[in-house]
Order: structure tokens, then C-alpha cells, then sequence
């Protein structure tokens, strides 16, 4: 019957993925007379250390039989190395997968023939502790340290004795070691990876499942993408699974190469085959995912892992809170507060606290702002001012008027001072809300019934309140005079500058002189020393009122305290004083501090007047005399008689000279000359 030949198709290699064509090609003779050759591998790995890659055939002067020790070994002189050149029957092996490394470096060598290699530099010598351990003892260390405690030294240290002193033939397990080796992270490299997988193609020993997976354990420390897509599609070719132990490693080098979103997918296909994903893979993926800001991602994963039944470690919970609270991740901050500081898992630090406080601020979370002020009285902290602020932001913003007033209470019954500052935020939060003034009053009556003392500052919020509706409404000024009437029954402390000035502001801006002046003279009366911001206001409320004379004196009281107008306060004198044509507007319309720099003529001139300034201000002058009245002295009169001709003089002249030159008689839009016929096109524009 004839012998069929044999078709070593794609299925063939599916199905028998360790079969070697060579074997074919051994000649065929009887068995009983047919002898085992031993088979001789390229030791090359093995006797060099892992940072030397050239290899270079040395000759012995006797044959050397693999795994016997009765065996003759001269010592070779360097002079007579060379390199060794493949020869003609020497053959590349096929690399269906891209190959795992050179050509050259995966020729066989000639079975006829033992091997050593020559290295650059000597390899460090076995120590003699290991001469004297039996065979199995060094493989068993072999594999245990490998496993545990992968160092490239001591491998190649295990490895020299074991196969060039003892002559042990070089099997798969060796290769894995060295491989597993690899992970050292000071000496470990893919390079070498590569060169050990194309040595044991070139040698004719297949690279089992555990020698590709221990490959892609060195490639998570050491990434490289290439090898590692060979890898994949090498066990795939060969219908190897991936195993759990695999997907990690994968999952781990594609994150050492920044490759986010490809690492989720994977870790999302682990999911979908039920493959559970090992704490230190999660907490990798979370830590990277935290350096870059992707917070979304994370209360994902982090929700995916709690709802599996699966626990994270504190260290990770915390870290993740400080970061996700200093970005201002709301989601990601009140879940990891709701899991584990509530539930007295974790104990955040206080400036963690100040964080998420800030951050339940800006958001407006109420329940998360109360909870972390539970957490700090608990904890025995001490409340700070910032705390009580944040709290009570928090409510207003949320709506709550009443708890946030209340919270400003409780901060002033715990001896903790408010200043203007203290409410800066609630007020601007109560102007855009457009919340009536009435309404904070009406609270405030409330908490005092409650047995609270109301702060001076919580006052102010409504006397700021009715400054600010003055504006549009005048009429509302008489209600901002009877509640400050009412405020001694109200508030136990004395009045301050900040809130006889929001009164007199309220007054300008009603255009209420009456009313302004009764705030004077209760300050007055009161002793209150007035600061800038009063006589800004005093200045603007007599320039509306055409008394620019008492508006130069309050001006020139300013000064003599050492006060000086805002930016804002001079632009609207000067607004104010073109409508004026007397002495005293001129003298503040040009004053140096009122004109500024960018309003200097071209000349450069300025109000050169000796301004002589007085020490006091008369708050309790009679009403119906003006705001203020002081003895003007003859320069100053003369002075100002002068630059109201020289202004007077310079009108006439710019008049004089639009006459002459015809500007009054220009019409805009006249660009077409007389001259120009009408069939001819006028010039473009």
C-alpha cells in the first residue's frame, strides 16, 4: 500500500503546535540499531550575562557530551577566538509573527559542535555557596526565586552552574526563569525578551503558554507594544487563551504606555468573561487615571468595584479624595464622603475638609457642607471662620436664607468675630437672587426670638441691601432709616463706620439730602470717626445736591486725613462737576487727584494751588447753612478767579476758530467733490 504524503497545512500547526519539520529529515534505520543522539541547544543565554548580546563560537579540544561529567575541557586562549560565520546548511527558521528579534540572531548552530560564549567583559563568578547544593536544590531555588524575588544575578548565577558546570541540558523551564528574570526592574529589558524567544525558536524549543505569559509579565514592567501584540498573536495562532494572570499584564503595560483608553477596553472585556480584576491591576488604573483628571472614569470604576462586593484600601480612597476635592469633582468628592467618611472608614485630614467644605460651597450641596461640619466637631477640630462662611454660603446658595443666617449666629456665639468680609459673598448671592430686604429683616427678627444674638455684620446685610435698591426705588430709603431706628432693639452692639456708610450711600443714591444729613449727625453725636469711603460719599451726595462748595471742603477734610479718592469716585466728580460753572467745581474738577494723569492737557499744566487743608470736620453743622461752610482766604479766591478766565479764554478760542475754518457748515457723508461729473464713477471709499 503506498505511504500518503504528509500536507502540513495552517490546521496541522493548530492542532500540533510543537511539531518541528526537522524531524522528518532524520534518516531512517532500523530501531534496535538506531542510537539516541542528545540533543546539543545553544547555551548562549545561559553562560552570558543578560547585558551582553554578541555570541561567538569558541572550540574545545575534546567533544564535550551534554550531561556527562567525564569530560575533557582545555582551557581555550583568547587569541584563538573567532567569530563563527553560518555555513551553507544552516538555516533561518520560518517566523510566521513578525519574528521576535534579528535574523541572525536566531541561527541554529551546528549540532556537531559544543558552545560557549565570549563576552565583552568577564561575568561575575558563581558563588561557591552553590558549587556544593545538589542539582534539584538549584532548580527548585531556580524557580522559587524567580517567582518571588525575580533578580537577573542570581538567575544567570543558578543557570552557569547548572548548565555549564554540571552540564544540564537547557530545557523550557530555564528559558521561562531567565525570562521571569527579566522583571528586575533595574536590569530588566525587552531586548532581552526578544533574543530569548528567537533563540528558543532557533534551538528548536517551543515557547510553551507559561513562557509567552511570563514574557508579557516582564513586558508589564518593561512595555514594549510590538513584542507584546506578537505575543498576543502568537498564543492566539497557536489557540493558547489568555490567561487571567495575561489579561493583567497586559492591562499593566498598555497603562505604563499611557494607553487609557485601550487599557479600559480590556478591562472592560475582563468584566463581560467574568475574569475578576485583581486589586493591584484597580488600584493602578485609578492612580493613573487621578494624575490625569479623569474623574468621571474613575467614580465609574470605583462604583463597578464596590457594587461587585469588592474592597479598595484606604490609601486609595484617600488619595483619590484629596485629589478629586482639590480639582472640584463634585460627583466623585460627596460619593467617596457618602462611602467611607461618614461611615467612619476614613478620617480625612482638615485641609481635606476645607476642600470638600469649598466645594459643597460652590455647588451649593448643603447635606455635604452639614456633614463635614459634623465630621470636624466630632473629630474635635476646631471650627475656623472660613468654616462658619463656607456653611453658610452654602445655605443661602441652596436657597435657605434663614440656616445661613443662623450659621452666622452660631459663629458669633462661639466667639468668633464677623467682619465685612464675613458676608461679602452672601450679599452678592442675595443681590442676583433679588431677594427683598424685608424678608432678612423679618429672619432676623425670627432668630432673635430664638434667643440668638444677632452680629452687627448680620445688620448690615440689610441696610446693604436697601443701598442697593436705593438706586432704583428712592423711596425705599425712609424704610432703611426706620430699621436702623430699630437696630439698637435688634443688635446689642454699637453701630460702626461700615454702617453709618452704607446708610449714607443709600441716601446718595436717593438723592435724599435730608436723610443723609441726620446720618451725619448721629455719627457726630455717636462719636463715630469717619474713614475714606464716608467722605467719598459725602463729596458725591453735595455735588448732586449743586453744592459744590461743601463738596470741596468735605474734599479737602479727606485729604487732610491722609484719604484719597478711588478711581471711581473721581471719574463720577468729574461727570458731576461739568454741569457746574463755579469756583469750587472747577477747583475739583482740575484737582491733580481728581483729573488724573490720563486728563492732563498737552501742556502738562496742573492745579498748582496751595490747598490749605483743616484737621477737623464739622458733622453737626445746621442744614439749612449748606453741608459745610469755611472762610475762603484771598489766594485761593484769586487763584480760582484765574483759571476760570483762562478757561474762559480757551472756549473762545476753539470757537473762534471753527468759525474761520468752516466747521459748522460740514455735513457728514459729503465726500463726493462738485466737480465730478455724474456719468463719471466716484472714487471708492
Amino acid at each position: 500500500m503506498p505511504r500518503k504524503s504528509l500536507v502540513l497545512d495552517g490546521l496541522w500547526y493548530c492542532l500540533c503546535p510543537s511539531f518541528n519539520l526537522r524531524l522528518l529529515n532524520i534518516q531512517s534505520t532500523p530501531l534496535e540499531k538506531r542510537k539516541r543522539a542528545p540533543r546539543v541547544v545553544h547555551p548562549s543565554a545561559f553562560l552570558s550575562g543578560p547585558s551582553w548580546t554578541s555570541r561567538r563560537c569558541l572550540s574545545n579540544s575534546a567533544p564535550r557530551r551534554v550531561g556527562d561529567h567525564r569530560h575533557t575541557d582545555t582551557r581555550v586562549n583568547n587569541e584563538n577566538i573567532k567569530p563563527t560565520e553560518p555555513s551553507s546548511n544552516q538555516r533561518i527558521p520560518y517566523k510566521s509573527n513578525g519574528s521576535w528579534g534579528e535574523e541572525n540572531a536566531s541561527i541554529p548552530p551546528d549540532p556537531d559542535s559544543s558552545f560557549a560564549t565570549h563576552i565583552k567583559r568577564a561575568p561575575p563568578g558563581v558563588p561557591q555557596t552553590l558549587q556544593n547544593k545538589t542539582t534539584s536544590f538549584l532548580e527548585t531555588k531556580l524557580q522559587d526565586s524567580t517567582a518571588h524575588e525575580p533578580k537577573i544575578l542570581r538567575t544567570t548565577q543558578i543557570l552557569r552552574n547548572l548548565i555549564r558546570d554540571r552540564h544540564v541540558r537547557p530545557e523550557v523551564r530555564h528559558y521561562r526563569a531567565l525570562i521571569l528574570a527579566n522583571t528586575d526592574a533595574e536590569r530588566g529589558s525587552p531586548d532581552s525578551i526578544r533574543q530569548l524567544l528567537a533563540e528558543m525558536e532557533g534551538n528548536g524549543i517551543p515557547a510553551d503558554s507559561g513562557t509567552l505569559h511570563a514574557a508579557l509579565q516582564v513586558l508589564a514592567v518593561h512595555p514594549d507594544y510590538l513584542l507584546r501584540q506578537d505575543i498576543v498573536r502568537t498564543l492566539r495562532d497557536r489557540w493558547l487563551p489568555l490567561s487571567p494572570a495575561g489579561w493583567h499584564y497586559v492591562v499593566a503595560g498598555l497603562l505604563r504606555e499611557h494607553q487609557f483608553e485601550l487599557a479600559l477596553e480590556y478591562v472592560a472585556q475582563m468584566e463581560r468573561k467574568d475574569i475578576m480584576v485583581e486589586s493591584w491591576l484597580h488600584s493602578i488604573v485609578i492612580y493613573y487615571l487621578c494624575d490625569f483628571g479623569e474623574f468621571d472614569e474613575i467614580v465609574r470604576l470605583m462604583r463597578s468595584r464596590v457594587d461587585q462586593g469588592h474592597d479598595m484600601s484606604l490609601d486609595l480612597w484617600s488619595h483619590v479624595l484629596d485629589v478629586a476635592s482639590t480639582s472640584s469633582h463634585h460627583e466623585t468628592t460627596r460619593y467617596i464622603w457618602r462611602q467611607r467618611v461618614e461611615l467612619g472608614y476614613l478620617f480625612p485630614s482638615h485641609q481635606v475638609c476645607t476642600n470638600v467644605l469649598a466645594l459643597a460651597s460652590r455647588s451649593g450641596d448643603a447635606s455635604l457642607a452639614t456633614s463635614v461640619i459634623r465630621f470636624l466637631v466630632n473629630s474635635d477640630m476646631t471650627l475656623d471662620s472660613a468654616d462658619y462662611e463656607k456653611l453658610a454660603e452654602t445655605h443661602v446658595m441652596t436657597g435657605d436664607v434663614y440656616s445661613g443666617l443662623e450659621v452666622l449666629c452660631k459663629m458669633h456665639q462661639a466667639g468668633i468675630a464677623l467682619d465685612k468680609s464675613s458676608t461679602t459673598v452672601i450679599l452678592k448671592h442675595l443681590i442676583q437672587s433679588r431677594v427683598p430686604p424685608q424678608l432678612i429683616w423679618g429672619h432676623l427678627k425670627e432668630l432673635k426670638r430664638q434667643k440668638y444674638e444677632i452680629p452687627l455684620r448680620c445688620a448690615q446685610l440689610v441696610i446693604e441691601l436697601y443701598e442697593h435698591e436705593a438706586q432704583s426705588t428712592p423711596s425705599i430709603a425712609e424704610e432703611g432709616l426706620d430699621f436702623y431706628k430699630q437696630l439698637y432693639t435688634l443688635c446689642p452692639g454699637k453701630a460702626d463706620v461700615f454702617v453709618y456708610n452704607a446708610l449714607i450711600g443709600m441716601c446718595r443714591r436717593a438723592n435724599d439730602t435730608d436723610a443723609g444729613m441726620f446720618i451725619v449727625t448721629e455719627m457726630a453725636t455717636l462719636g463715630v470717626v469717619p474713614n475714606g469711603e464716608t467722605f467719598e460719599h459725602l463729596v458725591l451726595m453735595c455735588l448732586r445736591a449743586k453744592n459744590s462748595q461743601s463738596a470741596y471742603f468735605y474734599f479737602e477734610d479727606m485729604l487732610a486725613r491722609d484719604f484719597h479718592p478711588s478711581a471711581d469716585t473721581s471719574a463720577q466728580v468729574r461727570e458731576l462737576c461739568e454741569g457746574l460753572d463755579d469756583e469750587f467745581a472747577m477747583r475739583l474738577k482740575f484737582h491733580p487727584l481728581v483729573r488724573g494723569a490720563e486728563n492732563m492737557d498737552s501742556a502738562g499744566r496742573a492745579d498748582s494751588t496751595v490747598h490749605q487743608r483743616s484737621s477737623k470736620i464739622d458733622l453737626g453743622h445746621n442744614p439749612s447753612a449748606g453741608l459745610g461752610h469755611r472762610q475762603v482766604s484771598k489766594e485761593e479766591y484769586r487763584a480760582a478767579a484765574k483759571e476760570r478766565r483762562k478757561q474762559k479764554r480757551r472756549r473762545l478760542a476753539i470757537a473762534r476758530t471753527r468759525e474761520e475754518e468752516g466747521w459748522e457748515e460740514y455735513e457728514p457723508g459729503g465726500l463726493i467733490p462738485e466737480d465730478i461729473p455724474d456719468d463719471q464713477e466716484a472714487p471708492p471709499k
